[in-house]
């Protein structure tokens, strides 16, 4: 799901997360984001919207020690740095057997070297019931690279929409833009 930001892409993953949920109730949720801050909005959001008991939403960094993440593992949607579960799964700290959901934000990164493709393809050759949603504003310039990031995690279907889309006009907020211009200290130069 390719969106400008501000339009409801968090929406979307709670909706198909809920989804997911009630079609595999004994199932768990795995929602990735590149920054601590992101993992922590992530959790606050589902936590608003989700009628799931707090300790049923866990949020593991690499700030949690690898001794305490194993039994946040348990927990029903897990919210996490690519980082953090990479290193798990790399270390058999976590299995993604159980999981029917695994949410990308900021899918762009899944690029190169980056934790999100090993993620995505150990989740499918993991899950039992796989299905990724994969977010972002900035799907990439160029059709070959959105296909890189859609081979490097299994997508199979992109929806995009810009800010001159129909469906999206109505709902843009105006944007009020001030630019402020800076000197940059000589060693940015």
């Amino acid at each position: 799901v390719c969106l400008p930001t501000g339009l409801g892409k968090t929406n979307i993953a709670i909706l198909v997360a809920a989804a997911r949920l009630e079609q595999f109730p004994s199932s768990q949720i795995l929602v990735l984001a590149p920054t601590k801050p992101l993992v922590s909005q992530h959790c606050h959001s589902f936590a608003r919207f989700m009628a799931l008991e707090k300790q049923q939403l866990q949020a593991i960094t690499g700030t949690v020690p690898a001794e305490k993440r194993q039994a946040l593992y348990a927990a029903q949607v897990i919210f996490a740095t690519p980082q953090t579960i990479q290193n798990d799964l790399e270390q058999k700290v976590c299995s993604l057997e159980d999981f029917s959901l695994l949410i990308i934000d900021e899918l762009h990164h899944a690029v190169g070297n980056y934790a999100y493709p090993f993620i995505a393809q150990e989740y499918l050759k993991q899950a039992t019931q796989p299905r990724i949603l994969g977010l972002t504003a900035s799907p990439g310039g160029t059709s070959l690279k959105i296909k890189e990031i859609c081979d490097n995690t299994g997508i199979e279907a992109v929806e995009i929409r810009t800010e001159k889309d129909l469906y999206v006009a109505p709902y843009l907020q105006e944007k009020n833009v001030q630019w402020e211009y800076v000197e940059l200290p000589e060693s940015f130069l």
